[in-house]
C-alpha cells in the first residue's frame, strides 16, 4: 500500500521532539568543529618539534665544539711555548 503525499499532507512533529533533533545537530556540530580545531593545533605543535629537533640534529654537538676549542687553544698555547723559547735564546 503506497502512501501519496501531496501538497495537502500534514506532517506533525512534536515540539519536544524537534528541539532534541535541532540540539543533537548543535552538539555534534560544536564537538566537530573543536574537534577538527585540537587536531590543528597539535598538527601545529608536532610541525614545530619536529623543526626544533631537526635543527638539533643538524647542530654540532657540544662534545665536537669542545673538542675544536681545546684544539685551538692548544695550538696558541704550543706557539706562546715556541716563541718563548725563541726569546730566551
Amino acid at each position: 500500500m503506497a502512501v501519496q503525499i501531496d501538497e495537502k499532507t500534514e506532517v506533525t512533529v512534536p515540539l519536544k521532539t524537534l528541539i532534541s533533533v535541532v540540539s543533537a545537530i548543535v552538539i555534534a556540530s560544536w564537538y566537530v568543529f573543536s574537534t577538527q580545531t585540537r587536531i590543528a593545533d597539535l598538527e601545529h605543535v608536532v610541525r614545530l618539534n619536529d623543526e626544533k629537533f631537526i635543527s638539533y640534529i643538524k647542530q654540532p654537538g657540544r662534545n665536537t665544539a669542545e673538542l675544536e676549542l681545546m684544539k685551538k687553544d692548544f695550538d696558541y698555547l704550543h706557539k706562546e711555548l715556541n716563541d718563548l723559547k725563541i726569546k730566551g735564546k
